[in-house]
């Protein structure tokens, strides 16, 4: 229990210091390899904290099986982003396109970078051989299909109308559509996510599964080695995966600042820190979605990062509109034309596979390098 406890108090002394002590403020003024060390060490806490949420989410997905076990690492992390969005939009000043850089940056760190990553390493694993020397398909890492095309529907359906369509509206002069047509864009986007997940955890949760059953057993000697925390109830596993999630979402919000001077003391566009705290927010689920990929396990590793565009889109644009009329800024959805380009290609890419090679998600690493290359430039 102490090893458990232990990256949640590291956690919260990094927290506490930075909220409540000097540091923060001693670091802005620094010189730039003074802050960028800061910079590290924090990001450390972060992962170090990440990677003790994803071994509690596989925890609580051992318990209540799929597709529960991911919904709950999804569900906790984007009560939290949510809850950073509106903070921002409540109290700090107006960006009419923070819900869309933050959205596009999610769709693309999930996508492209991660999913890819995924991607490879599920066809490592998996690539088994046959007698002639030749790869045995029937062996080949696989996700369930019809449970990843539906994800793909989703996804495809509401980044475009959320993101795209904006652009070519002819109701506003801004990338965006007029007050009534954001009223239907909100209850379409909250009602098709509340249909999904009613589908996936009811009749159609079989979709949501390993295609196949995997036992993939690790052992060290002989003896199989037993995952740490795996005596624990499942309420307490919950409770560690929570609070871990919410201190990972606060220190990673409030490196905002310093991630902010690093960069501009390197000279680098401000639109890169966005895309750093995206990765940091997203880090607990990228985790949990590596150790499924690594371990064989394709669709677990879907469920949770297709899970988290779906749920960030549809649950992320209702949000920012309604505290866009309550506080008067103004939102602006539709992305630049290059991103828009990436986007298409990125959905293109996203269409699912029967067996995965590890090219497809070569290809997607590919993209991922460009959107980051095209963020410095």
């Amino acid at each position: 229990m102490v090893r458990l406890l232990l990256p949640i108090l590291i956690g919260l002394i990094a927290l506490v210091s930075i909220e409540f002590s000097g540091v923060m403020a001693w670091l802005l003024v620094q010189p730039t390899g003074i802050v960028l060390t800061g910079l590290g060490l924090l990001s450390g806490v972060v992962l170090l904290l990440s990677k003790n949420v994803a071994n509690q989410a596989d925890r609580v997905a051992e318990l209540i099986g799929q597709p529960y076990g991911t919904l709950v690492l999804t569900a906790a992390v984007m009560t939290i982003e949510l809850a950073l969005v509106a903070s921002t939009m409540l109290t700090g000043e107006s960006n009419p396109t923070l819900a869309r850089d933050s959205m596009f940056s999610v769709v693309m760190i999930a996508l492209t970078g991660v999913t890819g990553l995924c991607n490879v390493l599920a066809a490592m694993r998996r690539g088994a051989l046959g007698g002639d020397g030749q790869v045995d398909t029937s062996q080949m890492a696989a996700p369930n299909l019809l449970g990843a095309l539906t994800y793909w529907d989703l996804i495809s359906t509401m980044c475009v109308l959320a993101l795209v369509i904006p652009n070519f509206s002819r109701s506003t002069t801004e990338a965006n559509f007029s007050t009534p047509v954001n009223v239907v864009l909100s209850v379409v986007a909250f009602g098709v996510y509340a249909i999904f997940l009613t589908a996936q955890m009811g009749r159609y949760r079989n979709l949501y599964t390993e295609r196949e059953s995997l036992v993939i057993a690790v052992k060290e000697g002989g003896e199989m080695l037993e995952a740490e925390g795996s005596h624990l109830p499942l309420w307490k596993t919950a409770i560690l995966l929570v609070v871990g999630l919410l201190v990972v979402c606060l220190i990673a919000e409030s490196m905002g600042q310093l991630i902010e001077t690093g960069i501009t003391d390197l000279g680098l566009p401000n639109s890169l820190a966005g895309v750093l705290v995206a990765m940091l927010i997203l880090a607990p689920e990228a985790l949990n979605a590596i150790q499924a990929a690594s371990q064989g396990e394709v669709q677990r590793s879907i469920n949770t990062l297709y899970g988290s565009v779906v749920a960030t889109v549809s649950l992320t644009v209702p949000a920012v509109l309604v505290l866009g009329e309550i506080t008067g800024t103004n939102v602006i959805l539709g992305l630049e034309p290059f991103e828009m380009v990436l986007l298409a290609l990125t959905l293109i890419l996203s269409y699912p596979h029967a067996r995965l090679t590890g090219i497809e998600g070569l290809m997607k690493l590919v993209i991922f390098l460009f959107w980051i290359l095209l963020q410095v430039a």
